[in-house]
């Protein structure tokens, strides 16, 4: 795909008119009406301005550039490489300070990069009752799995909603062709017409994600953090979403299974 449609695609996401866009960036309407439609070969310089107008993510302005013919203005270093030893050890303080309760690192297509003990005791715990969890790591795919989280969910309609929400709204900001086929794999394991599009009324301050396991109910919300100043790709996803029970059983359950597995 061209620049110029890529960008024009992202414009329209935003819903911004090319005189906007044009004029936040700094450049003329008309050279951004000949950079859409492919007449004019935009330099790297203006990309840059034009996605920081659009507010597109490090990966986002990558693809632009590139699309563009220029090399990429912005590193995308594996989370297991040298050079992010720094960020793990982050990562990994956040997971530890977090016990007893479940936290997690995901990736922007929602894929599990990390987790702490807790996190690995509800999946065990799991595991124990139902058998082995389907060979995926990614979180959404879990969820919406007639054979994975699914079936230990009890508010699963609600939670499903939620989730299928903020996937919709990951794809309107930005049409990610990663995004895009997570939502088509879960149109194979659900009936995505039959999930509620609307927010449920609740007189509740936050969604909570009641889970059975084993006759055990446990009540949990949760936040999610990420990095404010990477200038890496990889880095600039990272997610970290950390679990607080929502009620007291659910907070004793947490310590116990730390204290039985030797505190986490």
């Amino acid at each position: 795909m061209q620049a110029g449609t890529i960008l024009a695609d992202w414009r329209r996401t935003r819903r911004i008119s090319q005189l906007e866009l044009a004029n936040n960036a700094g450049v003329s309407s008309r050279h951004l009406s000949f950079v859409e439609n492919g007449r004019s070969r935009p330099s790297a310089d203006m990309l840059k301005r034009l996605a920081g107008a659009l507010d597109l993510s490090l990966r986002e302005t990558n693809y632009l550039l590139t699309a563009a013919g220029h090399p990429p203005a912005f590193g995308e270093t594996r989370l297991d490489e040298p050079s992010m030893a720094p960020v793990r050890q982050a990562l990994n303080l956040m997971l530890e300070n977090h016990l007893p309760y479940p936290a997690v690192v995901l990736d922007a297509h929602w894929n599990l990069l990390l987790a702490n003990p807790a996190q690995h005791h509800i999946v065990a715990a799991m595991v124990a009752e139902r058998g082995p969890l389907p060979d995926t790591t990614n979180i959404m795919e879990l969820a919406f799995h007639p054979d994975g989280f699914r079936p230990f969910i009890e508010n699963w309609p609600v939670v499903a909603s939620f989730l299928l929400r903020h996937l919709r709204r990951d794809l309107h900001a930005r049409p990610d062709p990663a995004l895009h086929r997570l939502h088509r794999r879960l149109a194979t394991l659900a009936d995505l017409s039959r999930i509620p599009v609307d927010m449920p009324v609740s007189t509740d301050p936050m969604l909570t994600l009641v889970l059975n396991i084993g006759g055990q109910r446990l009540n949990a919300f949760s936040t999610l953090a990420s990095f404010g100043t990477a200038v890496d790709v990889v880095m600039e996803e990272l997610r970290i979403e950390q679990y607080f029970p929502a009620d007291e059983a659910t907070a004793q359950w947490f310590r116990t299974q730390a204290g039985e597995n030797g505190g986490g």
